[in-house]
C-alpha cells in the first residue's frame, strides 16, 4: 500500500505560481523544473535538456503548437531571464525527470486553465466585432415566418 502511494506521488506533477522577479525562471529551469509562461491565450513551456533550452508554445485548445530550441548560452539565458517582464503570469512545474514531457505539458496546461478559470483570470478569445453584426440574432419577438427567413 505504501509503495503504491509513493508510485502515485512520483507520477504527479506539482504546479504553482512562480514569482515574477528576475532570475526565477532560470533558477527553476536550471533546477530541473519546467516553467509555463502565460501571454494572452498562449502558454510557452520552457525546460532545459542536453545543454539547450526548449520552448514549446501552445495556444489554449489549439491542435498544434510550435517548438524552438536554443543553446543554453549567456545570450539565450539572458533572453529567457527577461521573460518575466513580458508575461501575464508564470507557473512552475515540478516533475520527475523520467516522465514524458509532453504529458507533463498537457497536464500542466489543463491545471493552469482550470486555475485561471476558477480565479476569474482566464483570458478571453479576441472577439471580431464586425462578425457579430453580420449574423442575424433571434430576439425572441420574431414571428415564425421571420425566424424561418433568418
Amino acid at each position: 500500500m505504501e509503495t503504491e502511494r509513493r508510485d502515485r506521488r512520483r507520477r504527479d506533477i506539482e504546479l504553482g505560481p512562480l514569482g515574477r522577479e528576475k532570475g526565477k525562471i532560470i533558477a527553476s529551469v536550471d533546477a530541473g523544473n519546467m516553467v509555463a509562461v502565460l501571454s494572452g491565450m498562449e502558454l510557452m513551456f520552457v525546460f532545459r535538456q542536453h545543454g539547450q533550452y526548449h520552448c514549446f508554445i501552445h495556444k489554449f485548445d489549439a491542435e498544434d503548437g510550435r517548438h524552438k530550441a536554443f543553446p543554453a548560452d549567456e545570450r539565450n539565458t539572458a533572453m529567457l531571464d527577461n521573460l518575466h517582464s513580458a508575461a501575464d503570469a508564470l507557473f512552475e512545474i515540478k516533475y520527475e525527470a523520467d516522465m514524458d514531457r509532453l504529458g507533463v505539458m498537457v497536464t500542466a496546461e489543463t491545471g493552469i486553465i482550470r486555475y485561471l478559470d476558477m480565479t476569474g483570470n482566464l483570458p478571453a478569445e479576441d472577439m471580431d466585432f464586425m462578425d457579430w453584426q453580420d449574423k442575424p440574432r433571434d430576439s425572441g419577438n420574431n414571428t415564425r415566418e421571420e425566424k424561418e427567413e433568418a
